[in-house]
């Protein structure tokens, strides 16, 4: 079509009233006419006027509505305008809730029933699969049956000729050809605890090679399986309240029986037994001083997280957890009786030792008593020694070098390197049964000796 237009054809745009050419938007127009037609102002003036009446018809307004709208603006105060937007009234409208959720339900639909079924298939695979590479492939075959691929030519995937370098291969899961670049290799033991949550990736044995005992699958089933694993590892995944809690849970699993045992040494220790040493109640207060030390770090983190608004119900937990923890570090770890010093200890032990000689002396005198009445009345039938029965209480503990071959003493050793891996271990419980069975041995010891002495 010409510039200039013949009789009786209709040209529409943004037109210039003197040239007749198109300029496209009214800026243009403007600038063009005020540009090229300034001799014509009265025509600019006109032009201006009726794209203003044309704004005015398009926004459906006139210059009263105008006019009242701004001066209601203007005298307008905070509290009415409230009152104002409180009482606006809503035009038409539609709401497509139901059919955003029909459209997502029937999606959602598909791709759940299409991986169930994936699942369902992968449990057959991996229930009873055969480690015989032969088998294996008629055992996978049986399952999901293989498209035949003597009429596909070319791969669906990247669409290249099937040829002797590059040859078909079927997906596990759902049959399909495609080559070898366009299908990947699902590890059977992830698999496997996707099947059943119950087994753990470190109770099976990893696959250094995923291509060889693998399975084939295409990049539609890959994804599929893939995105429900993810949406496992969600589900089960916890979060940093959780962990956090869980940790210091176990540090006060830990710590009640520490301190029990603390409680049973020192009270041990204050009745003068030598059940247990010193320096094992020194060792296990500085244990229980860490769990102290390391439940109120993790107490502090929980209350310090940043992950609710103040005020909810998270946030009162977080407050809930740190007062539990200072309430169990204070009832539980920190009152606790103090060590006994080894004065103390010896003292304790002496006047403990100085009773028991004296019963034993109180029982040697009735006993030398009896025995006389009865050589008094010729009962001559005891031959019991007094001397072999307290022999044990006043020999000395330490053993002699050349006896080495003495079986009691190969058990005493023994004995010895069994207390010294339960120390180790912080097991004091087993530490004073093996000292107590260690005194038993070297009392026998020292009676033995003492016997054939005489």
């Amino acid at each position: 079509m010409s510039d200039t237009p013949v009789d009786g054809d209709i040209i529409e745009g943004f037109l210039c009233p003197i040239c007749k050419t198109d300029l496209k938007t009214p800026d243009q127009l403007t600038s063009h006419f005020e540009t090229l037609h300034k001799e014509d102002q009265d025509v600019l003036k006109s032009l201006k006027l009726i794209f203003g009446k044309a704004k005015k018809k398009i926004l459906n307004l006139d210059e009263s509505d105008l006019k009242e709208t701004f001066d209601r603006a203007l005298r307008f105060t905070p509290e009415i305008v409230t009152d104002y937007c409180g009482h606006q009234q809503f035009g038409n409208t539609r709401s497509l809730s139901e059919y955003f959720k029909a459209v997502r339900s029937a999606k959602l639909e598909r791709y759940t029933a299409e991986t169930n079924k994936l699942l369902i298939r992968l449990d057959k695979l991996v229930a009873n699969m055969p480690t015989d590479q032969t088998l294996r492939k008629i055992y996978e075959q049986e399952v999901v049956p293989w498209l035949d691929g003597s009429s596909v030519k070319l791969c669906p995937g990247c669409a290249k000729p099937f040829n002797i370098t590059r040859r078909q291969h079927h997906c596990r899961l759902c049959g399909s050809i495609l080559c070898n670049d366009c299908s990947g290799f699902f590890d059977l033991n992830v698999a496997r605890c996707m099947i059943d949550p119950s087994l753990n990736m470190t109770q099976l044995q990893s696959n250094s090679d995923p291509s060889k005992t693998g399975l084939r699958l295409c990049e539609h089933c890959y994804n599929l399986i893939e995105l429900r694993k993810q949406l496992q590892e969600s589900r089960n995944s916890k979060t940093i309240l959780v962990t956090g809690y869980e940790q210091m849970r176990s540090i006060m699993e830990q710590a009640t029986p520490a301190v029990a045992m603390y409680s049973k040494m020192c009270s041990s220790l204050m009745d003068g037994e030598t059940a247990y040493h010193l320096a094992d109640v020194s060792i296990l207060k500085s244990r229980i001083a860490k769990y102290a030390e390391g439940i109120d770090s993790l107490s502090k983190d929980i209350a310090a997280l940043q992950i609710a608004q103040a005020g909810s119900r998270t946030s009162k937990l977080q407050m809930a957890i740190r007062q539990a923890a200072t309430h169990f570090i204070k009832e539980e770890l920190v009152s606790l009786p103090p060590v006994p010093s080894e004065t103390e200890i010896n003292e304790i032990r002496r006047i403990k030792r100085e009773e028991t000689e004296k019963r034993i002396e109180l029982e040697r005198r009735q006993m030398q008593i009896n025995m006389n009445k009865r050589r008094t009345l010729g009962d001559s039938t005891s031959t019991y020694n007094t001397q072999e029965k307290w022999v044990i209480n006043n020999h000395n503990d330490s053993i002699p070098d050349n006896s080495v071959d003495n079986p009691l003493v190969e058990q005493m050793n023994i004995i010895r390197g069994y207390i010294k891996e339960a120390r180790e271990k912080m097991e004091f419980e087993e530490v004073a049964i093996l000292e107590q069975n260690l005194r038993e041995l070297k009392q026998e010891y020292h009676y033995q000796m003492s016997r054939s002495a005489q």
